[in-house]
């Protein structure tokens, strides 16, 4: 999605808001009530993906998930280097033959070339199972969201996103509610992870 495309959306959105609350102002400066906000405006929250994941049970649980992938990586790429490292001190301390050195290099060669190979393979590994896990955990997020909202009657939700959203009122951030929600949902028997209960004859 084009970014400027968005960030115009929200700016109009905001722009919308604030004529309507400034016509609501104005009319209740007049008739010297309280401002209340204009009459049957739509109750607008905001949640942050990155909050319920770092909180959320399931979010947590992905982050180890992919943790312990990326340091399996990473102590696989060292001692790969570590192989090499070994071959290219071997290849100038010892005495060896011209054959020898040539040998030996090659070796040195094809090893770099294969471990290079294989942690393009593993980080492209990687970055394919962080992508489908942060897809299944949004799977998860969406449902609980729409129950939040409807249980609160919230009409319109913005995703807080750094240099495009800017919340002023914290109340507006619903994420506590939605990992409450998210974590009570992974909790109900017949979840995921969690067997159904066994039918009662």
């Amino acid at each position: 999605m084009n970014l400027w495309r968005v960030a115009s959306i929200a700016t109009l959105v905001v722009v919308f808001l604030a004529m309507a609350y400034a016509n609501a102002f104005a009319q209740e400066e007049a008739s010297g009530g309280v401002i209340q906000g204009p009459s049957g405006a739509t109750k607008i929250a905001i949640i942050d993906i990155d909050r319920i994941a770092a909180e959320s049970v399931a979010g947590r649980a992905l982050f180890d998930s992919l943790r312990g992938e990326n340091e399996k990586i990473a102590a696989e790429t060292q001692r790969l280097q570590q192989e090499i490292v070994d071959l290219q001190t071997k290849l100038n301390s010892e005495i060896l033959s011209q054959d020898a050195k040539i040998r030996l290099q090659r070796d040195i060669d094809r090893k770099r070339t294969d471990a290079q190979r294989w942690v393009e393979d593993a980080q492209a590994d990687f970055e394919a199972k962080r992508q489908d896990g942060e897809a299944k955990f949004q799977e998860k997020v969406a449902p609980v969201v729409e129950q939040v909202a409807q249980e609160h009657g919230i009409g319109l939700i913005f995703r807080a996103t750094p240099g495009l959203t800017f919340v002023l009122d914290p109340t507006l951030d619903i994420s506590p509610l939605i990992v409450k929600k998210l974590d009570e949902t992974a909790d109900t028997p017949g979840e995921e992870g969690t067997p159904p209960p066994a039918n009662q004859q």
